[in-house]
């Protein structure tokens, strides 16, 4: 089957009057100051008012093909049911959910914005934005569900959305402690619209990649012997990646009847991309899609991004793969995320429970924890280790959100302040934009190695009033908290504990707020959590960190991270995060395969209550 474009017709300068000025208004009308001036990324020089002849000719021909079926409208309910039956011909429904992580009665996570999802979407949503997605029929996002908890209220939620809407396509994004909860989503989808195209990326199928795996070792076996010796635990026998292959989605035949495509990698074009196929074969169904994808692998290969698409072949019985270009996507050439369609505000305890905005100015980190995905992440899919916006990037960001009616921002960077250049340029500019309005109110996370004294005081000036700190523990493992061993290498004379406390202290002399997460389970002796929960029990006592700042974690093994790897390098068995997680309500994360289980993590919890008090971060039960 070929791309089915616009019909060959004339075009009246009339008609094309009347739609170059739609365009105009609608861009006046339905875009902030912040997004009128850039076409598909901030910068890029072109109108967004510009019609192009595909888009063009698609909104002539339904002019034309609707008033052969209706006639002309001559009175306000024709003309409204004109319009009804435009858009019906114009578009084809689209739902995008965030899978949560927790269930109902969760009290230690913190809910937030879907921003993995709304950067999967960003392009997709500037074409939607402006008009200009290239097909006859155009993808009408009903609306992004990021429901802050698994409930039988968002069960509900999700029922309504797909019986009233009928979803030609269902995205769902998750991560490893959500994945569980993506696949019910998707037996939900498969239930209720079984025609519906089920889309499944995020973070969880990045790590289960077993292609991603594959080529990290072959990199790592061609690397001179020092160099290797930095990534040896990517190095992974035949018999360790063939162990991976079960926990791929479409491993298991049931997830072939729930999941028709998975992303693996970057989507942020991918997405669009697929999308403009599934037009192009309207109506259809799942496979019709699929077998278009695998005919068409060479529109995905020229697409910016790393990674893969996946799908199952049931002709061929096997998991096929569509690879991307391999080009890293430039932050800078990226759109502003779409926050206007989610279904649940994201307003932050800390700053008030004021409309937050959650922005990532960087992907990325300087720093290779063995808990943490991100490093190896890079790595894995072949990445520069930072990938960093522009500080003009982010401040129109900042600037949009600001007119959007949003009161505060938090930086999701895992290292805000690694770039020191970078982050004195920003400040400058954020120091501007207060001069000239009142301050946002901004807060981060980062780590006690890259902030001093000096650099706090100039942000809190600059409007920052929370930081959060993975701080771990008073005495963390060097060996697995590769921040400690950074701190040891430029202040050899600095002890972890010594320096948070005074990090701490410099953040309460600029008016800055500190909070910080806790991570048991890394090794540490029963006396080390009592150091531990003490010193941050000081430093409430001081005034440093404020109640409800301080989020207790047990360390497990997420795919991805290279305690995953040195697992998969061990031969135990992996876990499988289509379980269902088991979590104790006050820990933001799940324990069944970490090294504290059952009632110890109760035990854990009564003793942190009983040192922190009011410390302890609790979120109101989901």
């Amino acid at each position: 089957m070929t791309p089915v474009g616009p019909r060959p017709l004339d075009v009246p300068e009339g008609a094309a009057r009347r739609v170059r000025r739609a365009r105009a208004d609608r861009i006046d009308r339905e875009l902030y100051e912040e997004e009128k001036h850039w076409r598909w990324h901030p910068g890029d020089g072109q109108d967004p008012r510009t019609v192009s002849e595909e888009a063009l000719h698609r909104e002539v021909a339904l002019d034309r093909e609707v008033t052969a079926r209706l006639g002309a409208a001559t009175s306000s309910p024709a003309r409204e049911r004109r319009d009804r039956e435009r858009r019906r011909a114009k578009h084809f429904p689209v739902l995008f959910v965030s899978a949560p992580h927790v269930e109902e009665g969760a009290t230690g996570a913190f809910p937030g914005m879907p921003t993995p999802l709304l950067y999967a979407t960003c392009v997709l949503d500037r074409m939607l934005r402006i008009d200009e997605f290239p097909g006859t029929r155009v993808p009408d996002v009903v609306a992004v569900l990021n429901p802050p908890a698994y409930t039988s209220a968002f069960e509900d939620e999700l029922v309504a959305h797909l019986r009233e809407h009928r979803p030609v396509v269902v995205g769902i994004s998750n991560l490893s402690e959500g994945h569980h909860f993506a696949l019910r989503i998707a037996e939900s989808v498969k239930r209720e619209c079984p025609q519906s195209i089920v889309l499944l990326g995020g973070q969880h199928e990045d790590a289960v990649n077993p292609e991603a795996y594959r080529a990290a070792s072959n990199r790592v076996a061609g690397m001179a012997s020092r160099r290797r010796e930095t990534h040896d635990d990517f190095l992974l026998g035949a018999d360790e990646l063939d162990r991976l292959a079960p926990l791929q989605t479409f491993a298991r035949p049931e997830e072939r009847d729930l999941v028709d495509v998975v992303f693996a990698g970057d989507s942020t074009f991918a997405l669009a991309e697929v999308l403009k196929v599934v037009a192009e074969c309207l109506p259809t169904d799942a496979e019709s899609v699929k077998k278009r994808l695998l005919a068409d692998q060479e529109r995905f290969a020229e697409l910016p991004g790393v990674g893969s698409l996946f799908l199952y072949d049931r002709h061929g019985r096997r998991i096929e793969s569509i690879p991307l270009s391999g080009t890293p996507v430039d932050g800078d050439r990226l759109p502003y995320i779409d926050v206007t369609r989610l279904t649940h505000e994201n307003r932050f305890p800390v700053f008030g429970h004021r409309r937050t905005a959650q922005i990532m100015a960087c992907l990325g980190c300087k720093y290779s924890c063995s808990f943490c995905h991100e490093s190896a992440d890079a790595f894995l899919y072949e990445q520069p280790k930072i990938r960093q916006r522009s500080p003009c990037h982010v401040m129109g960001e900042i600037r949009l959100r600001r007119d959007q009616g949003f009161e505060a921002v938090f930086f999701d960077d895992s290292t805000f302040t690694q770039n020191r250049r970078w982050l004195a340029d920003f400040l400058t500019l954020l120091e501007d934009l207060t001069s000239d309005h009142r301050p946002l109110e901004w807060g981060c996370q980062t780590t006690v190695n890259d902030v001093d004294r000096d650099l706090l005081r100039r942000m809190a000036g600059a409007g920052c009033s929370y930081v959060y700190f993975g701080v771990e523990s008073a005495e963390p493992d060097t060996e697995r908290v590769q921040k400690v061993r950074q701190l040891l290498l430029v202040s050899p004379a600095t002890d972890w504990t010594d320096r948070f406390r005074d990090v701490a202290h410099w953040c309460r002399e600029a008016g800055i707020r500190v909070g910080t997460s806790l991570q048991f389970g890394l090794g540490e002796s029963p006396e080390q959590r009592l150091r531990t929960l003490d010193l941050v029990a000081e430093l409430h006592r001081d005034g440093c960190i404020p109640d409800g700042c301080v989020a207790l974690n047990v360390n497990s093994p997420y795919p991805g991270t290279r305690q995953w790897l040195q697992i998969i390098q061990s031969g135990v068995a992996l876990p499988d995060y289509r379980e269902k997680l088991v979590r104790h309500p006050a820990f933001e994360t799940a324990h069944q395969f970490s090294a504290i289980t059952g009632q110890d993590v109760e035990d854990l919890y009564r003793l942190a209550a009983d040192r922190l008090g009011g410390a302890l971060h609790q979120q109101d039960p989901a």
